[in-house]
């Protein structure tokens, strides 16, 4: 797509959503910066542990406190001056992996979009080193647990060190959300038991009314693979000007449920199915991060001029001999039961949201690990029999697949020409196996500027690869 079409397919949406967005209220939480009560005990200035006014404690409350980022004597947590949080304290969570919850006086409204935006922050680090983040688990409910929307944050903090910085995801209720009517919940938990802190802030809501609709269908792709699908090293502070709008102004019509981590992370990053964004903590570093799935839902929603909904399962470091199979070799963790799962979850929101779920097409972005590790000979046998599984269990017999090569060109690559050469012909082979319905997609024009490691793409590269997914995917399916 064009920068000048992407432009105007933008300016369009926002021309036809200036009603709705003026419309835009804030709705009421108690105490949501933490200020009613003032630091006291022996550890004022600094913290106290104690539950926040306002906010009851699940799990232990003495596993809850508020801290002072900013007060003179606090060198050792936000050392120099913090920015990124309102007022003058936080609140935090640590060590029990409990959590802080709120019923509003806000009840559950249908064809309502609700933002919520909650300031994390993320500790110096101590003598080993380590910034003892324990992750966050950010969710809105009903007083009764009927979901809205809830996304995770684990691993690398989204905010530099020492700093706070927002994430925010927006939902959309439907024309029947499940306990319309009930009380409003909002619930922050920490993710990691028995380890680290979760620092957070200024907690944010509000609603949108959205025109009253029926129930609509949506065409809904997969995105899936190892860390490049993920986006390990794509951070959108990082993408250029022509690209930045992909970060700043996503396609409200597109939508993403995603769940991804790095095979050595003992817990994932979960985001219910939301509005297309970036997706926060859970990078490389401390930063905003995202992958191709950020340009490949904008494109087509944008070129579609119409819903599309995008389904992501990464999982870092993963092949797909010991790993994605079905029949997964004994001893490796089995990643193709959760995909499908997760999957499955994703379609079933989807349904609650009022949208009639139409499977379309997986993009594969997966391989590096086989090339590297052992696999690269079963490659084309196991990326058939994978895609014969996948359209099997998802019941979704004509799926369309689209086998991203993986690109010889990066360094990490020198001393494997070989087995890149195998896993890639695999897919090429897997290709002309079912040239109807299984596509290759070449990305070998990408011959330098990699990801300083030299096995990943950077944010620009992460875009053209989403890019070059939507066109291909619009050139078979006009």
């Amino acid at each position: 797509m064009s920068i000048i079409a992407r432009f105007l397919a933008i300016a369009t949406l926002c021309l036809s959503f200036a009603g709705a967005a003026s419309a835009q209220t804030a709705i009421a939480i108690n105490n949501p910066s933490f200020e009613t009560d003032p630091i006291a005990g022996a550890q004022a200035p600094v913290f106290q542990i104690r539950v926040p006014t306002g906010w009851t404690a699940v799990g232990p409350s003495q596993g809850s406190g508020l801290l002072a980022p900013n007060a003179t004597s606090n060198d050792t947590f936000y050392p120099g001056a913090t920015y990124g949080f309102d007022g003058n304290q936080i609140a935090f969570r640590y060590q029990d992996g409990g959590a802080l919850e709120q019923v509003l006086s806000e009840r559950l409204q249908a064809n309502t979009r609700y933002t919520l935006s909650v300031a994390s922050g993320t500790r110096a680090p101590d003598a080993q080193g380590r910034d003892l983040f324990a992750g966050y688990d950010i969710r809105l409910e009903t007083e009764n647990g009927h979901l809205v929307g809830a996304w995770s944050g684990i691993g690398r903090n989204l905010a530099p060190s020492a700093q706070f910085t927002d994430t925010t995801r927006l939902f959309d209720s439907g024309p029947a959300p499940a306990g319309v009517g009930e009380r409003l919940r909002i619930r922050l938990r920490q993710v990691v038991p028995n380890y680290g802190y979760t620092d957070l802030d200024n907690v944010r809501l509000s609603k949108t009314p959205l025109p009253a609709r029926a129930t609509l269908p949506i065409d809904v792709v997969i995105v899936a693979g190892q860390s490049n699908a993920h986006g390990w090293t794509a951070r959108s502070d990082q993408l250029g000007t022509a690209n930045a709008p992909y970060a700043l102004w996503p396609d409200s019509r597109a939508l993403l449920g995603y769940h991804q981590r790095s095979i050595s992370d003992a817990v994932a990053n979960i985001g219910s199915m939301g509005q297309l964004d970036t997706q926060g903590a859970g990078f490389s570093g401390n930063y905003d991060g995202f992958g191709p799935e950020l340009s490949l839902g904008g494109d087509l929603a944008a070129l579609n001029k119409a819903p599309i909904a995008v389904i992501k399962y990464a999982v870092g470091g993963a092949g797909l001999y010991y790993g994605f199979q079905k029949r997964n070799p004994a001893g490796y963790e089995a990643l193709y039961p959760p995909m499908i799962q997760h999957i499955q979850t994703m379609l079933t929101q989807l349904r609650a949201q009022g949208y009639t779920p139409r499977l379309r097409a997986m993009f594969w972005l997966q391989g590096e690990t086989d090339a590297i590790y052992g696999g690269a000979a079963q490659y084309e046998a196991n990326i058939k029999q994978f895609i014969a599984d996948v359209r099997t269990d998802i019941e979704a017999p004509e799926l369309q697949f689209y086998l991203t090569q993986i690109n010889p060109y990066m360094p990490a690559f020198a001393s494997y020409q070989a087995t890149v050469h195998q896993v890639n012909m695999g897919m090429v082979n897997a290709a002309a196996a079912d040239p109807s319905r299984v596509f290759f997609v070449a990305t070998d024009d990408i011959r330098c500027g990699f990801a300083p490691d030299g096995i990943h793409y950077t944010a620009n590269q992460t875009i053209a690869i989403g890019q070059r997914w939507a066109n291909l995917y619009l050139r078979f399916n006009p």
